[in-house]
């Protein structure tokens, strides 16, 4: 009886070891995607796996969601045909959504994201729960990766190649959490205009919506600042197309905007005027020390302001959201008011509860691993000033013994004209991903990109969500390895990448 057992045991040993050697069709065929349902245990909610069937947009592959911890949603997409990649989409704002997972199954990649831990129609009443903001801190990315890798290697039979992940904006900041405080979950990150600290972010939109209240800025003065901005900045490169290449080669003369006496159109009122000056202005302490950096000239009329510091349907007042957020988060501390707190004088009071929201520019673990990282910022971008990016460029030099050495594991891409994350009047389209697996698996490290602006409107929640986009003219730019620009070589077609040349201006 005991050897029967044995030989069964063998038996299923071998047919373990032949599921993980047959091919994709044959696995699909012992349904193996509705069975992933039985990766469930104690920490792990996992439903029935859905096979969908291949369409014009999709290659065929298998669904799978599941939950960690109660409440960590995550989402799993498993091509048909795998090319032994992981792309993980960490997710926006607040998140309380389940990120892309499809835009890059037809080349391959199995792909993953998470909602962190709570939904979205809760607003930020997960912040109550200390166990759900961690996860929404740093925590839900983490597990839910585990999550995803294991049902990767279940369902295929073999680990994973690499692994890669991207995200914008708090996907930015998920980003640099996970090669800071997990450097071995990714081999590749691309992190797009990261919010690297509620510290600087909190009390700069702070200090801006209150000035906002006490003299708004109205659609009217964003389009009167735009126009400023582009008859003072847009020729400095040489090319007049609308794209402000280098912000920081000019400045708009905000006082010359004021309205004269009897005027009330096309022109800015004093308080509007004081508004304006500090957004474009940096935010400094009682003894001059950068607290934090301000806008960039460039594209105010493209949405970007107005998403920020109007009220709109989609998301109501950012200004109201904020304090909100700052009142959850420091609800322990007695005596805090939100309304009454002072970017400037009570910044100190709350770096300790956002200590784990926030990055600490330590990448050292995730370099020594051989971990690649790319990073991409918008010249425009309002609520993440590009100023940000460069003081973490400069930490990162300073960590690593120079800028040569930093480049050999992160390399940071400024866009021109682009806004926060995408849109704008610049080339904000551009490829990220086949640059990323180039440099983590063949080395080549990226040294231009070319970006597109794709002239046809497109809708984006961020950009004047109640409004239909403009439309522009499609034209081509290269993205250079910060420090270095785009710079237009005096000839050829403006509207083409080729006629650019990286340097340092």
């Amino acid at each position: 009886m005991e050897t029967s057992h044995r030989y069964a045991r063998l038996a299923a040993v071998s047919l373990i070891a032949a599921l993980g050697a047959m091919p994709r069709a044959a696995v699909a065929e012992e349904s193996q995607c509705h069975k992933l349902y039985r990766l469930t245990d104690l920490s792990h909610a996992i439903e029935p796996g859905i096979s969908v069937a291949a369409t014009e947009s999709l290659p065929g592959h298998c669904r799978v969601r599941g939950v960690v911890n109660r409440a960590i949603r995550f989402e799993v997409t498993l091509p048909d045909e795998w090319n032994g990649r992981l792309m993980f989409s960490t997710v926006g704002g607040s998140a309380g959504t389940i990120g892309d997972t499809t835009s890059l199954l037809g080349r391959g990649f199995a792909m993953a994201s998470t909602d962190t831990g709570h939904e979205l129609e809760e607003g930020n009443g997960y912040l109550r729960q200390p166990e759900a903001a961690l996860d929404y801190a740093y925590r839900g990315v983490h597990l839910a990766t585990v999550a995803a890798k294991r049902v990767i290697g279940h369902y295929y039979g073999r680990e994973i190649d690499r692994s890669y992940l991207q995200g914008c904006s708090n996907g930015g900041r998920a980003a640099l959490l996970e090669a800071e405080r997990f450097p071995e979950d990714y081999d590749g990150i691309i992190a797009g205009a990261p919010l690297f600290h509620f510290t600087e972010f909190l009390p700069w939109m702070v200090a801006v919506h209150n000035l906002q209240a006490a003299h708004p800025l109205d659609k009217a003065a964003f389009t009167l600042l735009d126009d400023a901005s582009r008859t003072a900045c847009d020729a400095l490169d040489g090319v007049e197309d609308g794209v402000i290449n280098d912000p920081r080669m000019c400045e708009v003369d905000v006082d010359a905007l004021i309205c004269a006496d009897g005027e009330d159109e096309n022109c800015l009122t004093a308080g509007q005027a004081e508004t304006a000056r500090f957004i474009y202005g940096d935010m400094v302490d009682e003894d001059g020390n950068l607290i934090a950096p301000g806008v960039p000239p460039g594209a105010e009329a493209a949405g970007d302001w107005a998403f920020w510091l109007l009220a709109n349907e989609a998301v109501g007042s950012i200004g109201d959201a904020l304090r909100e957020m700052l009142t959850l988060i420091m609800r322990h501390e007695p005596g805090f008011d939100a309304e009454g707190f002072d970017p400037v004088r009570d910044r100190a009071r709350i770096v300790s509860a956002l200590a784990p929201f926030d990055t600490m520019g330590d990448l050292g673990e995730f370099r020594d691993r051989g971990g690649k990282m790319l990073m991409y910022q918008g010249w425009n971008d309002f609520p993440l000033r590009p100023g940000r990016a460069f003081d973490y460029v400069a930490a990162l030099d300073a960590a690593n013994g120079g800028p040569e050495r930093t480049a050999d594991f992160f390399r940071l891409f400024m866009v021109p004209g682009m806004v926060h994350c995408a849109g704008g009047p610049g080339p904000w389209q551009a490829d990220y991903v086949d640059p990323i697996v180039k440099w983590t698996e063949q080395g080549e490290a990226p040294e231009r990109l070319v970006a597109t602006h794709p002239g046809e409107p497109v809708p984006m929640f961020h950009l004047n969500p109640s409004e239909p986009p403009a439309a522009s003219r499609a034209f081509t730019r290269p993205l250079c390895v910060y420090p270095k620009l785009g710079l237009y070589r005096g000839e050829g077609d403006p509207n083409d990448e080729s006629s650019f040349r990286c340097a340092v201006p």
